[in-house]
């Protein structure tokens, strides 16, 4: 995953060339950054807890609010990063329009997020809460999980998220989309063989019985670049 993170950085520096002083929106921070950013980079971050945001050094500026409601400004940000946010949100659509509005002509959005359209993320978006906090302490063995400020969290996984809902967002919202790729979820490859014979074979089904409509866990999760486009001159 660090070398993957190393490629998209590096993609978007090359989209953001020739920029200084750019100013960055994390939108739904956390605690921590997945990004290393240039030492011009002035960074805001957004959260509705407090408690993570009093945890995150690098931010100039800490907004304490919903991504969802609060009223970014209009062609702010020379880059918006949400990673692993999406999923939860009950209205992410308000979210992306937020995020749309507030990069500014030629700026650049990045989304990063588990991909709905696979048999495990389906399992996320139909099954309640408290399971995924029983399969996380009990089969994973992680204890804190569900515990304040610990994962999983809850999940909506609306297909609105999905890549091609986000691409046809994109061409309504004056967004190019510069990269659109695919991440492998193997989250427990080697830790379980038991789990691991069961589970590979019931993906390839559902793949091939949805005629690939439904990915395997090769496309569990996904990352979407998109640009704002710059205004056409009108030739005189």
């Amino acid at each position: 995953m660090a070398e993957d993170t190393r490629t998209l950085e590096s993609i978007v520096d090359t989209l953001l060339a020739g920029r200084r002083n750019i100013k960055i929106l994390e939108a739904g921070c956390g605690s921590m950054s997945h990004f290393k950013y240039r030492t011009d980079a002035y960074l805001i971050g957004i959260d509705i807890s407090q408690e993570q945001l009093d945890g995150n050094s690098i931010l100039k500026e800490k907004i304490l609010g919903d991504l969802q409601e609060n009223s970014l400004p209009s062609s702010h940000f020379d880059l918006i990063i949400c990673w692993d946010v999406l999923e939860h949100l009950p209205r992410p659509e308000l979210a992306l329009k937020n995020m749309a509005k507030a990069v500014n002509d030629g700026g650049v959005i990045l989304l990063a997020s588990p991909n709905v359209l696979t048999v495990r993320g389906l399992l996320t978006k139909f099954t309640p809460h408290w399971l995924h906090v029983w399969y996380y302490r009990y089969i994973v063995g992680f204890k804190q999980a569900g515990t304040p400020g610990n994962y999983p969290f809850e999940s909506y996984h609306r297909f609105s998220m999905a890549p091609p809902a986000i691409t046809k967002f994109a061409k309504k919202n004056n967004l190019s989309v510069e990269l659109c790729r695919y991440s492998r979820w193997d989250h427990h490859e080697g830790r379980y063989p038991l789990f691991t014979m069961i589970w590979r074979p019931i993906n390839k089904a559902v793949n091939a019985l949805t005629s690939g409509r439904i990915g395997t866990d090769e496309r569990m999760g996904f990352q979407i670049i998109l640009r704002k486009r710059q205004p056409q001159v009108k030739k005189p």
